[in-house]
């Protein structure tokens, strides 16, 4: 992926009780707005920061958004009994920042619902306000579209919870798609049991897709041939970790890192930035990587990917789902339901998944190359990519 230098603008926050930092950093002024979501993380530095938002300003390009990317986060414990206190004294920091220019969601460590109970606190109708801001609505309309966050999408699941999962999910039926590979015969296993992997896991039931394994920071539950895990069940357990009893028929509980060297048709990172590496591409059994997380290949191993012909989507492309329905929500001129805000998000990256397939093809380049090829001739013409013919 292009890094450009530096970003447009960093604000560094340090905390007057904790002396933690904090940063927002917004990679592109050159828009009305700016979107990334908001993260707490122990260790948390402004270099990564700066790499995640340029990370959301690929994710916006690729879909043809006007829109910059941003992250902003602290370097704080999420386990802290403080934690919701600090955010939100880092959050009233930047709060003119939220109340116009920049469109927080979030991230590692943190949920809508947190976000929204702080800005409230804090007098803001909406961490989403510089949406209202950037497309001049006025704020009973703006508030009525982010009521259908709140409708249920899937059985059990609402708009706000689902979308960057269904993204996710979106992007594994579109590889299998291209893989000829059925869904009720597809298999997949997941890395990361947070919200995004849970929600993208859903998404993947609903479609007929098996889960094969799953893995958390603690371990991996893993079905052998011939025995299905019972996926359904596990998403029945709170909480961000795999329950520590679970079993059934044919069911293994193995190291976290067996999740890399398990047969399957796709996996999917979706915890952690850098977690497949030169140290276990060589490792992976998967016939297709397609990481939800951000940056959760490292560009050595997507190199080592392509070698191996396994092909790897970019997580800016896989990744989009919080940003493509957040333009499905905002952009009609009637506010839809949280049903056609999933079909646009469907359609939208079934067809930028495949064309990115198409480029990565025919040019015989990986599929990273492909999606930031794709990219620049967006920024350049603000059209949609096409091939020349042969």
């Amino acid at each position: 992926m292009n890094q450009k230098d530096t970003p447009s603008l960093i604000i560094e926050y340090l905390d007057p009780l904790e002396q933690f930092h904090g940063w927002l950093v917004i990679d592109d002024l050159n828009f009305p707005m700016a979107a990334g979501g908001m993260r707490v993380q122990k260790g948390l530095t402004q270099d990564h920061l700066v790499k995640m938002a340029h990370n959301m300003t690929m994710k916006m390009r690729i879909i043809g958004l006007p829109i910059g990317g941003a992250k902003c986060g602290i370097d704080y414990d999420p386990a802290a009994p403080g934690k919701t206190q600090a955010m939100s004294r880092f959050m009233a920091a930047i709060k003119p920042y939220i109340e116009h220019c920049y469109s927080m969601g979030p991230d590692l460590n943190t949920s809508m619902a947190e976000l929204e109970e702080i800005a409230a606190d804090l007098d803001i109708p909406s961490v989403k306000m510089a949406i209202a801001q950037a497309q001049d609505m006025n704020l009973p309309d703006f508030l009525k579209r982010c009521e259908v966050l709140n409708q249920e999408a899937l059985p059990g699941w609402s708009l706000g919870r689902i979308r960057a999962g269904y993204g996710v999910g979106g992007a594994v039926l579109a590889v299998l798609d291209d893989l000829k590979i059925p869904y009720p015969r597809a298999t997949t296993a997941v890395q990361g049991f947070g919200t995004l992997a849970r929600a993208a896991i859903a998404t993947l039931l609903a479609a007929g897709v098996k889960i094969r394994a799953v893995a958390d920071v603690h371990q991996c539950l893993r079905a052998e041939d011939g025995f299905e895990l019972n996926t359904a069940a596990l998403l029945n357990h709170p909480g961000t970790t795999l329950p520590p009893d679970f079993t059934g028929p044919g069911i293994s509980r193995l190291p976290r890192t067996a999740i890399y060297d398990t047969p399957c048709d796709i996996i999917i990172p979706a915890a952690i930035e850098n977690a497949v590496t030169s140290a276990n591409a060589f490792n992976i059994q998967a016939k297709a990587v397609v990481p939800g997380a951000n940056l959760a290949v490292t560009e050595a191993a997507d190199a080592i990917l392509f070698q191996r012909r396994i092909p790897c989507l970019p997580s800016f492309l896989a990744g989009c789902g919080g940003s493509l329905s957040m333009n499905g929500l905002f952009a009609p001129d009637k506010t839809p339901s949280a049903a056609a805000v999933l079909a646009y998000m469907n359609e939208t990256m079934g067809r930028i998944v495949r064309e990115t397939i198409s480029i990565g093809r025919r040019l015989n380049i990986s599929l990273s190359a492909a999606a930031c090829q794709y990219c620049e001739h967006i920024k350049r013409s603000g059209k949609p990519y096409q091939l020349e013919p042969k």
